[in-house]
């Protein structure tokens, strides 16, 4: 199977899970806590003496996860890119007619595998291991920039995560007793409850990509991650081409496609040095159609966050370009189902945060109904697939 994102899309799960848990136990938390000793004269004051400690409890957390998303990113660009390696040596050494595991051994390639056991070693054993096997793959010591970066932006997620709980406890406390003073209509318990829900619905949010979207929290680490081992694959199967004189990729057709990658279906886009194309079957030069440089591509759209096309080397005269690929109503079936997901998800955090029993059950019955209204899109579109993990609190818009 040509070069996709779709095999470096497992990989991110579970950086995507560890803050996924992460954001079900902040709901938790401070759920927990305001409801403790609610009845109480007090309760207020005491509440608002207990943020302190809120905090540096979930500063714990974001240091205890610090390490395992360090050593977990390391690994999982460098399976990114070992796979986009193998995946340009299968067309160029099926082109070859050469025996693949014969083609592995040959270039060593294969000394890349041991990383797939490597989920429990340390980030300094992993960093060892890239050092021994740079000289069999020319271009991995590029994942240490790629795992920088990506590091660095995960990291910054941590301090809206910190005002996110904090300035939540805190509101909810405050407008709380506001209602107490004020209004004397609601009970604390349901007035707690409503305003907690108001900070469910919104998430943790505040991340904030290169176009100016903002994400939710998991959905921004999902992103990123993707992002990351997406641009990891890719650069590994161009730079493998390359070694083998390819220079021209074509960009496969992917049902229900998105408006910004639609364009470059069936496009043939160059990798390296333009030269003079000839056909791969009678030696004689042709004229293709090049659409732009991959970079180009890239720039205007394609392999965009969660994309699912994928480049595939084009030899003149043998591969096929595809053609009348445009599938606009599959994106629109699958932006619905997208929507579905995101409205499960959001009654389970509410059901995680639930104040009272009623809430929870309340909650609880509406993920129901939105799990009928999965069934019933899936049922009416039988081409697209339920992502049962795409329903998980703090997954991925």
């Amino acid at each position: 199977m040509p070069v996709s994102r779709d095999l470096a899309a497992d990989l991110a799960r579970d950086i995507v899970t560890l803050y996924s848990e992460l954001a079900e136990r902040l709901a938790r938390a401070i759920a927990l806590d305001l409801a403790r000793g609610i009845d109480s004269p007090d309760w207020a004051h005491t509440k608002l003496a207990n943020a302190r400690r809120l905090r540096r409890r979930f500063q714990r957390l974001l240091d205890r996860m610090d390490g395992p998303m360090r050593e977990r990113i390391g690994q999982i660009l460098v399976l990114a890119y070992y796979r986009g390696s193998v995946e340009a040596l299968r067309e160029t050494y099926a082109l070859q007619q050469s025996p693949f595991e014969k083609a592995l051994r040959k270039t060593r390639i294969a000394a890349l595998a041991r990383l797939r056991a490597a989920s429990r070693r340390r980030e300094q054993a992993l960093w060892r291991e890239l050092d021994q096997i740079k000289q069999d793959l020319p271009g991995v010591e590029a994942i240490q920039r790629l795992a920088f970066t990506l590091t660095s932006r995960l990291r910054g997620t941590h301090t809206p995560i910190l005002r996110w709980a904090d300035d939540t406890y805190r509101d909810v406390v405050a407008r709380t007793s506001l209602v107490d003073v004020l209004a004397g209509t609601r009970t604390r318990l349901r007035a707690a409850q409503a305003t907690f829900e108001q900070f469910l619905t919104r998430g943790v949010t505040g991340f904030t990509d290169v176009s100016g979207r903002r994400w939710e929290l998991a959905s921004y680490v999902e992103m990123a991650v993707r992002t990351g081992t997406m641009q990891a694959t890719v650069e590994a199967h161009a730079d493998r081409l390359r070694d083998s004189g390819i220079n021209l990729v074509v960009i496969n057709d992917t049902p229900q496609e998105c408006h910004l990658c639609r364009p470059w279906e069936g496009k043939i886009l160059t990798i390296g040095p333009a030269s003079q194309v000839v056909d791969a079957l009678t030696g004689q030069p042709i004229h293709v159609n090049i659409a732009g440089t991959l970079t180009e591509a890239v720039a205007a759209g394609l392999y965009h966050p969660n994309c699912r096309h994928r480049q595939i080397a084009y030899i003149p005269g043998v591969t096929k370009i595809p053609r009348d690929t445009a599938d606009p109503a599959g994106d629109e079936a699958r932006q619905r189902q997208r929507a579905i997901e995101r409205a499960i998800r959001k009654w389970k955090l509410r059901a995680a945060g639930g104040l009272t029993p009623e809430a929870a059950e309340f909650a609880q019955a509406k993920v129901g109904q939105w799990r009928d209204a999965m069934a019933e899109h899936l049922d009416a579109h039988p081409e697209l697939r339920r992502l049962r993990h795409r329903e998980q609190i703090g997954t991925a818009r």
